[in-house]
């Protein structure tokens, strides 16, 4: 879900409570306000009661693993578990598990931790549909005001990024939040409501690539110090990864 880099950027260690100034590389948020029939940048609701959500997308089928790449060893059980723990270490997200229907994935993964576990018949059609899929579900049963997604297979994914990035939407309101590496925009990537209907008609395996070329300018960028999460996909990349994760407990 790489984007662009044309869009707002909200500096290092800056949150809501702080107060510090919002940089806007293209035009401030207020002009943006001021165009609704292209797709405004600020949505008009803050949270209120209503939460905000993570969505782990883990349905995939490991293809290029060979074997079902989530149950790997982690430091904290296994990957999925690991990505589970850095979410919920976020501290000011509920968090919330897709994965295939029938798939190798079992609710007793979550180890009594405080996560929806969500199943899905589309996994087979691709992230995108898995994606959609949830965020349905998602707002069917509790009317999220925003969800952010994340891949199941980046157990490396920051608690900094989780927290400075709702934080960022709640002072804002907009309508996409990202993180901004050192080296790239990555996930996590938060989608306010009104986005809703146009991520619940995702299909295939971009997940939600289109719609985030389609709000490149209005993209609210959160800087977050180090490099973006990798993705575990390949034996070689779950072997560096052990490296380091084990060396590091």
């Amino acid at each position: 879900m790489d984007v662009p880099a044309d869009s707002c950027v909200i500096g290092k260690g800056q949150s809501a409570g702080e107060g510090r100034k919002l940089h806007c590389r293209l035009r401030n948020l207020r002009s943006l306000t001021n165009q609704p029939s292209r797709s405004p940048a600020v949505c008009e609701h803050r949270t209120g009661t209503r939460d905000v959500w993570a969505l782990i997308l883990a349905g995939g089928a490991s293809r290029r693993m060979g074997e079902p790449k989530l149950l790997l060893p982690a430091p904290r059980g296994n990957l999925l578990q690991q990505t589970m723990h850095q979410v919920l270490a976020g501290g000011n997200v509920r968090v919330a598990v897709i994965t295939a229907e029938g798939g190798p994935l079992r609710r007793e993964d979550t180890e009594g931790l405080p996560v929806e576990w969500l199943t899905t018949s589309q996994a087979n059609r691709g992230l995108g549909a898995s994606l959609a899929d949830g965020v349905r579900q998602l707002e069917e049963r509790y009317t999220p005001a925003a969800i952010q997604i994340v891949l199941g297979d980046q157990p490396e994914i920051s608690p900094n990024a989780i927290r400075q990035v709702t934080e960022a939407f709640i002072q804002t309101g907009a309508w996409i939040v990202q993180a901004r590496y050192d080296d790239r925009p990555a996930h996590p990537v938060l989608f306010a409501a009104p986005l809703f209907p146009q991520l619940t008609a995702l299909a295939g395996d971009v997940g939600a690539k289109e719609l985030l070329q389609q709000y490149k300018e209005q993209i609210l960028e959160v800087k977050i110090p180090g490099p973006a999460p990798r993705d575990i996909d390949t034996p070689e990349e779950y072997a560096r990864y052990r490296l380091s994760a084990f060396s590091k407990s």
